[in-house]
């Protein structure tokens, strides 16, 4: 007899028994995993009845990874492999080093053993990193009895989305004024409002004296009307980062009027203020028992958009002073997330100058997340330890249209439990000089591999 996953009669009445016995019970998830720097962004069912029939055409990965308890579940699910499939049991606490040491291998482990260095894949289109993601219909869920909880409980999980340079000026601000106010958004708006919190870094204060766009301003002298800020509320901004070297470009008037157009509409900001003190303090967020903390600050001036005590500006890097800071937040349980506005460099490699400064909050503080917000051309990641970093997502909105600027990233992290579990990367590309949209799968393949190849890994294991 012909089934779509070779299941037993046997293991079909199983199923059948326990779908009654637990009905409407909680399931127990387990996710596919793979390296982070892998370019495959999941499988569908047809591959993975591929696979599990023992055949390797049109299937992403050739080698499996489960502990024997995970294993007897996928069992019980999918029914006994073939003897051709390649699976190899090996122990919860082996799997992830295994994986990264392997040429093709990817890994199905239970929800709760994920990881920031794993890239969780999607299966049948889905996964618990999936926006939509609905545990009673996951293929990779596994009923339990009555009264056991599940390994997953979407009211301990908070979603914090980080994205890049926001300057709403210049050819983006004429687009704006000629094709209408939110057609800028009208692709990600949905996905980047989805998140719990969502941050943007804007680097051109609102002012009602703004010049219009149209007709067409070049100049790097940034502003923003003020009904721009419609584009904020869009997206679903919850924070501001004010960083960026622009944000006084008019002077300190445009940016005392923003921070009163944040206030009044409820969006926390970090990184800039009306003095220095203000300025390095972080945001902090609680959602669903997750403690995150934010701090960013502007390592590369110039000298005149630092905050000091008496006048407003971006938050000047204080690399000691931010790390006694945020080893006193880690031991007051909090997770901290540090953002730079750091130097502009014109390719995808990381310069020295930035790595030293990663590199350095990395090693003395273990935020778990450092993310570059300056970036106009995107830039690669690693892992030091415990600390995921991220050099530069690129642009989210602005204008800049060359090969090396138009794509970029905006990265979505996951926090479960009072936990940092990874993160998902979002892939937009310019079109217009105005309206970013998603890659396709073919052209996300292609820029996975181009920055993923820039990319070094050899501290991912750091503490361990």
């Amino acid at each position: 007899m012909k089934t779509r996953f070779a299941v037993s009669l046997l293991t079909v009445f199983v199923l059948f028994l326990l779908s009654i016995s637990v009905c409407g019970a909680a399931n127990r998830v387990y996710v596919l995993t793979a390296p982070y720097a892998t370019v495959a962004d999941g499988v569908s069912e047809l591959q993975w009845q591929r696979f599990w029939r023992g055949f390797r055409y049109g299937v992403p990965f050739g080698t499996l990874l489960a502990d024997e308890e995970t294993l007897a579940d996928l069992r019980l699910l999918f029914g006994d492999p073939s003897p051709r499939t390649n699976i190899e049991i090996t122990a919860a606490g082996e799997i992830l080093r295994t994986a990264w040491e392997c040429a093709d291998c990817w890994a199905v482990i239970p929800f709760e053993e994920l990881d920031l260095r794993w890239k969780v894949m999607e299966f049948a289109g889905t996964s618990p990193f999936s926006l939509d993601f609905d545990p009673e219909n996951y293929l990779l869920g596994i009923p339990l009895p009555e009264g056991e909880a599940s390994n997953f409980d979407p009211e301990k999980l908070t979603t914090l989305t980080l994205t890049g340079t926001t300057a709403m000026s210049r050819n983006l601000a004429y687009h704006i004024e000629t094709d209408g106010l939110l057609v800028p958004v009208a692709n990600i708006a949905e996905t980047l409002a989805a998140s719990d919190f969502t941050h943007i870094s804007n680097e051109a204060s609102f002012t009602p004296d703004c010049p219009p766009g149209n007709p067409l301003r070049r100049e790097a002298r940034f502003c923003s009307d003020p009904s721009y800020f419609a584009l904020l509320e869009a997206v679903g901004t919850d924070v501001v980062e004010l960083t960026g070297n622009h944000n006084l470009d008019w002077g300190p008037q445009p940016f005392l009027y923003s921070l009163d157009l944040y206030e009044q509409a409820g969006i926390k900001v970090y990184g800039g203020g009306l003095t220095q003190e203000e300025a390095q303090a972080p945001v902090l967020l609680e959602h669903n028992g997750n403690k995150i903390a934010i701090m960013g600050c502007n390592a590369i001036g110039p000298e005149g958009i630092w905050a000091t005590k008496d006048h407003p500006g971006a938050a000047l890097c204080d690399l000691e002073a931010m790390t006694e800071k945020i080893l006193a937040l880690k031991s007051e349980g909090w997770l901290p997330v540090v953002t730079f506005q750091h130097l502009e460099y014109v390719w995808y490699d990381v310069p020295p100058v930035q790595t030293h400064d990663f590199l350095k909050i990395a090693r003395d503080a273990a935020p778990v997340i450092i993310s570059g917000s300056q970036a106009h051309i995107p830039q690669g990641m690693t892992f030091i330890g415990e600390t995921f970093i991220h050099y530069g997502l690129g642009n989210l909105l602005f204008d800049q249209m060359s090969d090396v600027e138009r794509t970029s990233f905006f990265d979505r992290h996951y926090f479960y439990d009072g936990r940092y579990l990874g993160n998902q990367l979002e892939t937009i590309i310019l079109e217009n000089y105005s309206q970013p949209r998603f890659l396709s799968p073919e052209e996300r393949a292609r820029f996975l591999d181009l920055i993923f190849d820039t990319c070094t890994w050899r501290e991912a294991f750091a503490e361990e």
